[in-house]
């Protein structure tokens, strides 16, 4: 074996020692000087609160192993094989991850996370008059708004728009549930496209709320390429001509996503206007999942397993809906970082890791720290 000699083992250091600075999480916490971080949102983000939640029945048994059998060597209630996004965003920042409002003998000193799998923008009243059915326990944006309140009055009282200063809110993703749910009820696009408007002007007066409190940093997550998710791939299929794009996803399904992205990032700016001294960033979901999956083996995923779910059965997408990823006798892939998609619907934690990179060095930037 070759020997380094003293200088290059020195230039090797300082270049180590330079990347670390530019780099590192701590830096990014000192320049942007965030200190906690509060989550709100659904299944892309819960740790641990649905499954906390009285009367709450879910199809993905996040509660059950394999979940969390990567990372955490157990099921912790998040829906992967184990962490999610705003658990390598709060690594970027050097804070700890983020307990679940509902698990009441944790500590929660450096922020919450408020998610609830299945949570909605908008409340069930809504989507009553829509004739469409949601569980009854589900816990929508005003809710999870409560909790946050309820968290802050007995925790900063009379001091909180002085705190939340330092923190940074993420607010979602929210939509998914609300359009996933009225095309499983067999709503078509067309229809499912007039509830965009109603879904974001939800999403921006719970920013507005937030902002009151005092807070001033915000992302604020678009929602997936939802025809790339083995789910709707199975469950939703389109059989219009030229339906699928060159990756094999569901180009309707994709519009229709992007449809709700480019709303979003409209109501931003107009927030951001009406709020110049807030910054209110963008988080692209949607962007930064197709960019591993556009160049998924230089991220070292399996570029043939790229649409199939890790943890499933059945079909070319290892995805059924009737026997879904914790079910007895479910098979999982010997290499989970080998795959983008989880359990058909959610990402893995490899996946997660990826893509928070994507997204944590464009956030800071927009916040105007070191990236």
């Amino acid at each position: 074996m070759a020997t380094l000699s003293v200088t290059r083992i020195s230039l090797s250091l300082s270049l180590i020692t330079l990347t670390a600075f530019f780099f590192t999480p701590s830096t990014a916490q000192t320049k942007c000087n965030i200190n906690s971080v509060y989550q709100l949102g659904d299944s892309l983000a819960d740790a641990g609160n649905v499954i906390r939640t009285p009367g709450a029945s879910i199809i993905f048994r996040a509660d059950r192993s394999p979940y969390g059998s990567t990372f955490f060597n157990r099921p912790t209630g998040r829906f992967s094989n184990g962490r999610v996004i705003i658990d390598f965003i709060t690594q970027s920042l050097q804070l700890p991850f983020l307990n679940a409002y509902l698990d009441r003998g944790a500590a929660f000193t450096q922020g919450v996370n408020f998610a609830v799998a299945g949570g909605t923008a908008l409340n069930t009243s809504f989507w009553t008059a829509r004739n469409i059915r949601l569980p009854t326990w589900n816990t929508p944006l005003a809710n999870q708004l409560g909790w946050f309140k309820t968290h802050l009055q007995s925790t900063c009282g009379s001091r909180c728009a002085d705190s939340l200063k330092n923190t940074l809110i993420v607010m979602g993703e929210w939509g998914g549930n609300d359009y996933y749910n009225g095309f499983f009820q067999n709503k078509q696009i067309p229809e499912v496209r007039t509830y965009v408007p109603n879904v974001v002007a939800g999403i921006m007066r719970g920013i507005k709320d937030v902002i009151q409190l005092g807070a001033t940093r915000f992302l604020v997550p678009g929602i997936y390429p939802l025809g790339c998710l083995p789910l709707y791939l199975t469950s939703f299929p389109d059989n219009n001509t030229g339906a699928y794009d060159q990756m094999g996803c569901l180009r309707n399904y994709n519009d229709f996503a992007s449809y709700h992205n480019r709303y979003v990032s409209r109501a931003i700016a107009n927030l951001q206007r009406e709020f110049p001294n807030v910054s209110i960033v963008y988080g692209d979901f949607y962007g930064s999942l197709l960019t591993v999956m556009r160049s998924a083996s230089s991220f070292g995923f399996d570029q043939n397993t790229l649409l199939s779910a890790c943890c499933g059965t059945g079909g070319r997408y290892n995805f059924n809906f009737r026997t879904v990823c914790g079910a007895a006798g479910i098979n999982v892939c010997s290499n989970p970082a080998r795959y983008v998609h989880w359990d058909g619907i959610h990402l893995t934690d490899e996946a997660h890791r990826r893509m928070t990179d994507i997204l944590v060095n464009d956030m800071l930037s927009k916040f105007r720290c070191a990236v």
